[in-house]
């Protein structure tokens, strides 16, 4: 087994099958709505398991100094998380924005307890925050 760690692209975006936690996510994985998150300013890769993926993740810019973080993972990527927690905390070290902040799921425990390991802080509670309504934590990773 030979796991990859490549930029993204779009056909990685639109072949991901979700984990059940992000399922409601799926319907959004499309041609259009990747194409759309390359064309963003910011970081985007793909971790690639034997060729197919499983699992895309990258930093948007929102301005100069801020930048928005995001995750998307099959449940084949969480039995190969070792290798995407260490590109996780290569890429926030390298990131050159002051400010990181990330939207986790409420109800998603270990997507906290992921976001907590990388140095990501909670700052509060965005109710309704999900296109179906779910209400999600804002977790921030801030350089000194």
């Amino acid at each position: 087994m030979s796991l990859d760690i490549e930029r993204l692209r779009i056909d990685h975006l639109v072949s991901l099958e979700l984990q059940d936690q992000q399922s409601y996510l799926q319907p959004a994985l499309s041609q259009a709505y990747a194409s759309d998150l390359l064309a963003q300013k910011g970081v985007a890769w793909a971790a690639v398991l034997d060729g197919k993926t499983i699992a895309c993740a990258g930093i948007l810019e929102i301005w100069e100094q801020r930048a928005q973080g995001w995750a998307m993972f099959s449940a084949a990527a969480l039995r190969n998380f070792v290798a995407i927690h260490r590109m996780g905390l290569s890429v926030l070290a390298d990131a050159p924005w002051a400010r990181v902040e990330i939207a986790v799921d409420r109800n998603h425990l270990a997507a906290i307890r992921w976001a907590e390991r990388l140095g990501f802080q909670r700052e509060g509670l965005m109710r309704c925050y999900t296109a179906d309504g779910r209400d999600c934590f804002l977790y921030s990773r801030v350089k000194p």
